[in-house]
């Protein structure tokens, strides 16, 4: 019994150092081509999701163009510049109205689907206060 909890001990300490140096690698990168397995980690810097995303939490983005009223969209406004925030619409052309959760009012902007680059499947607001502090 005691030989198998330690091998169970060091599959989730190694799948937990797996994971961070994924984390770490991930949001330090922020290449476009930094997915594995469709996923993505990415350091969202604003608050205006808030309280669903903290300012500075590790948000973990699908790769897909499906998106749906609701969902928490991340894409590019820029060459430089991504952003999530919620499809509160989307047009029969397929063109997505996005908002804030903190904001007042929708983007003014609609979002097409060649700027989706995906969207938000998890967050980690507990990792934002600890980040704040190395900013």
């Amino acid at each position: 019994m005691k030989k198998g909890s330690k091998i169970l001990g060091r599959i989730i300490s190694y799948g937990i150092i797996a994971l961070s140096v994924y984390i770490l690698v991930g949001v330090m990168v922020q290449k476009d081509e930094f997915y594995i397995f469709g996923y993505r980690p990415v350091l969202v810097l604003s608050g205006s999701m808030e309280p669903y995303m903290e300012t500075n939490p590790i948000a973990l983005v699908q790769k897909t163009k499906d998106i749906k009223e609701g969902d928490v969209v991340m894409f590019r406004i820029d060459e430089d510049t991504r952003v999530c925030h919620r499809a509160v619409d989307i047009d029969a052309k397929g063109n997505i109205t996005t908002k804030g959760d903190n904001n007042e009012v929708a983007d003014f902007d609609k979002v097409s689907e060649d700027m989706v680059e995906g969207k938000v499947v998890a967050r980690l607001n507990f990792l934002s206060g600890l980040i704040s502090k190395f900013r």
